[in-house]
């Protein structure tokens, strides 16, 4: 948080954009690279631009795309709404490129940065793939691989652009949270309503940069896969967890009444990260997340304007990395869930359709330029300055201030114990769905 004067939820589109080429290229030369260079390790991948420049008129990430090449992949940032009241959250978003099954992916490589913010808030549960038919005719190999940076053969019209045809493939965890939204919206008997993933739920990341497996160990049965080491992983976390901290200042921006953890890799990873910031129910790490589920677990952000800023944790096994799990505990999460919406933590806007927003202000859309504010008459300041006859004109960053003092307080004495992250492991718990889908 480096300008008072900048929006939070507007410096991260600054900050993380060009992060990981920043740790590659612009480093002072050392003996050792820098840890998070170790995502180049996982080589590159078909990408896109969007054809027109600046941020698409429309909603939504099914653009006119023209091919760029093979690219190692941006950081992402949040998808979603930056004031919706669920946030799931993940370890390190996915690979879907190294994959056979999802080979015709691709990949976005913006040179905009409101292009990048415009995809990751719009990208509700899908990303973008070539068809199968057209990625064989343009030479895609059956078996892709990362490291031979052998483009496709698409051809140049007449500007050079090479227009590709493109078309949206669901994520099965993205399907799965858009089923929660439906299914909790009926346990409410909400009828009139428009819950979707994206404006309703966002997700995130504890690590902005990609990778098929979060995993320290070698994979006998993929031995192209390039495990980190104990040091890059620590490195990792150092630099973008607790140093710049992109996820907890993107988390009180946001601050989310609700956050969903699938898996047990991902609850390790965070109730150790943690740890001493759990108001209410006390996780453990490695505690079962059929045993977390059954809990009231709450996370204290702080207090503003003489109110309680908290979030309640549910915990639960992974809908499409553990399903079978899953499937007994969705009758309890769904009783969860049924019971914040009872007591008032989530509620239907009815003029919206959608859940009501959560406290603190928000430009991010506005600012950058890339679509309205649906709910723009519901985003108010954490606390209201009183209004001076002769006061500055009023800030964009209102918040700022006050929420640097309540992650800087979060944040104090905060353990950074990295067993949890060993726990957290992908060859440790295989119920992460770092998997084809």
């Amino acid at each position: 948080m480096t300008d008072a004067r900048v929006p939070t939820e507007v410096e991260l589109v600054y900050e993380l954009m060009p992060c990981n080429a920043m740790r590659v290229a612009q480093e002072a030369v050392t003996k050792d690279k820098h840890p998070c260079a170790y995502f180049r390790e996982w080589g590159t991948y078909n990408s896109y631009d969007y054809a027109k420049p600046g941020a698409p008129l429309e909603r939504g990430i099914n653009q006119k795309c023209n091919y760029v090449g093979r690219a190692a992949l941006l950081p992402e940032m949040l998808s979603g709404c930056r004031k919706t009241p669920i946030l799931a959250v993940g370890i390190n978003p996915n690979l879907p490129g190294w994959w056979e099954k999802t080979r015709s992916w691709v990949s976005p490589l913006f040179d905009d940065y409101k292009q990048y913010a415009h995809y990751f808030r719009y990208r509700e549960i899908s990303k973008l793939a070539i068809p199968l038919d057209d990625y064989t005719n343009f030479g895609g190999p059956p078996l892709p691989s990362p490291f031979d940076d052998a483009e496709l053969n698409v051809p140049a019209g007449a500007e050079g652009q090479r227009a590709i045809p493109i078309e949206e493939q669901a994520q099965g965890m993205y399907r799965a949270y858009q089923g929660i939204l439906d299914d909790f919206a009926k346990e409410m008997g909400w009828n009139d309503h428009a819950l979707v993933v994206g404006e309703d739920l966002a997700y995130a990341n504890m690590v902005a940069c990609p990778s098929a497996k979060w995993t320290t160990v070698k994979n006998p049965d993929d031995p192209k896969l390039p495990p980190m080491t104990t040091k890059q992983r620590n490195g990792i976390i150092d630099e973008c967890f607790d140093e710049r901290q992109y996820f907890l200042r993107q988390l009180f921006q946001s601050l989310p009444s609700v956050i969903l953890v699938f898996s047990q890799s991902t609850a390790n990873a965070l109730i150790g990260a943690l740890k001493g910031r759990f108001s209410m129910g006390n996780p453990q790490v490695n505690e079962p997340v059929t045993k977390l589920i059954e809990r009231d677990i709450r996370i204290l952000y702080g207090e503003a304007g003489g109110n309680v800023l908290d979030a309640v944790v549910l915990f639960a096994p992974h809908p499409t990395g553990d399903p079978a799990n899953w499937k007994i505990a969705r009758p309890k999460f769904m009783q969860r869930m049924a019971q914040l919406g009872a007591s008032g933590r989530l509620t239907l806007n009815p003029e919206t359709k959608h859940l009501a927003r959560t406290q603190g202000s928000c430009v991010f859309c506005t600012m950058l330029e890339i679509g309205k504010c649906d709910y723009i008459n519901e985003i108010r300041p954490l606390e209201t300055p009183p209004h001076l006859r002769a006061a500055a004109a009023p800030s964009e960053a209102p918040d700022k201030p006050l929420q640097n003092a309540l992650l800087e307080s979060f944040t104090a004495d905060l353990q950074r114990d990295r067993t949890n992250w060993d726990l957290a492991d992908d060859a440790v718990n295989t119920d992460t769905a770092k998997t084809e889908d």
